[in-house]
């Protein structure tokens, strides 16, 4: 099966949006997002995205791929991390828990239990969060976009390739 690639404008509510499975637990609100950009629950069922947007849409390409990305494109995105998920439900659903806007991901069914990788990028989230409630071009385009990189591997550490826009900076800060 080849490679797929979908557009989407996901809801972002509280600065964040998720990709969980249908019986996932929320993360524990106690525990930081060590990256300041991904904070994910213990069961690798449902990972929260932050973002600068605190409300709106940003705009998300995924991409479903059939094995691991050659290299990582370091040098048009802020942020860079990923981590391993296991969907056990319908998952994995994407967008806003709080307005319930979400869409559903169709991954390669697979025969027994199957951990997926996925690699999130991020750009424009210092943009969009100095905006504050106007996180948009004029034309409505957002101003955050974001990029996300699944495929089948086994569950491995979280790995961050880059983390360096103030949003992230500022959340990891708070941590300490």
């Amino acid at each position: 099966m080849p490679n797929r690639e979908h557009s989407l404008r996901l809801e972002v509510t509280h600065n964040l949006y998720v990709v969980t499975d249908t019986d996932a637990e929320e993360p524990d609100d106690s525990a930081p997002a060590s990256n300041g950009f991904l904070w994910t629950n213990t069961e690798r069922n449902q990972v929260n995205v932050m973002t600068g947007t605190s409300w709106g849409v940003v705009d998300t390409t995924v991409e479903i791929r059939t094995s691991a990305p050659d290299s990582v494109d370091v040098t048009a995105w802020d942020e860079i991390a990923e981590v391993s998920m296991h969907f056990t439900g319908d998952g994995p659903l994407m967008g806003s828990l709080i307005t319930g806007d979400l869409d559903q991901l169709d991954l390669p069914e697979t025969e027994g239990e199957q951990w997926w990788r996925f690699r999130f990028h991020a750009r424009g989230r210092d943009v969009a969060s100095a905006a504050g409630d106007q996180p948009t071009h004029p034309d409505g385009t957002p101003l955050e976009q974001h990029y996300i990189q699944i495929w089948p591997a086994p569950r491995a550490q979280e790995t961050c390739y880059k983390t360096t826009d103030t949003t992230g900076v500022r959340s990891r800060a708070s941590e300490n």
